[in-house]
């Protein structure tokens, strides 16, 4: 795939798939990437490309199909350094950092790659995906970090800049980790339970209704 693509209504349907594919509903989203993937072979390479293949790989990885979903991962990757596109960091990482890299790459490698994604993201204004980067780099900390207190203050710096970019929604994805933590560090009443503090009675509420 060495074309590159210059159709100019061809680069804009390409961004449209791209966009629609991170708000469509879910039985919808292996299709739109893979019809990134067909149109990149037929006219050509783009930096929406690269958000077809990284797709691809965790779609593989989900089946469990870990070399290939390693080796189109490493392809988008490829095509995303050869394009410098690093304000596609915060929305291509996510689908590799998440799924594929962590089943076959150390967690500590995954970390400052996931950070990365985070500033590039806030840099291009893509402030929901930048902190969606937050969120998964957080879950990473969790499960690979040696103490628990660090990835406390991670969670408490990186929701502090969540309120502030007005991602309140986006972040509500940590509040059960945060409890979690909370839980294993004895500052619960019910250590049992997941909740708690880190859990807002009106977050509750609304993953209810």
């Amino acid at each position: 795939m060495s074309k590159v693509m210059n159709d100019k209504q061809m680069l804009v349907i390409m961004d449209l798939l791209e966009t629609t594919c991170m708000c469509c509903p879910r039985d919808m989203g292996p299709l739109l990437p893979l019809r990134i993937i067909q149109l990149s072979i037929s006219h050509g390479v783009c930096v929406n490309t690269v958000f077809g293949f990284a797709c691809f790989s965790a779609l593989l990885c989900n089946t469990d199909d870990l070399h290939n979903a390693y080796k189109y991962g490493n392809f988008a990757l490829d095509i995303l350094r050869r394009m410098h596109a690093r304000e596609k960091y915060c929305r291509i990482y996510p689908f590799l950092f998440s799924s594929v890299f962590l089943r076959s790459n150390r967690m500590h490698s995954c970390l400052d790659t996931v950070l990365e994604a985070r500033r590039e993201g806030l840099k291009a204004g893509d402030v929901t995906c930048a902190i969606i980067c937050a969120t998964i780099y957080c879950n990473i900390a969790f499960r690979c970090k040696k103490k628990l207190a660090l990835v406390k203050k991670d969670l408490t710096d990186l929701g502090r800049e969540a309120k502030v970019y007005r991602q309140e929604s986006t972040w509500n994805l940590v509040y059960p980790l945060e409890q979690a933590i909370l839980n294993l560090m004895g500052h619960a009443e019910w250590p049992n339970l997941l909740d708690g503090d880190a859990i807002p009675d009106e977050s509750l509420e609304r993953c209810i209704s």
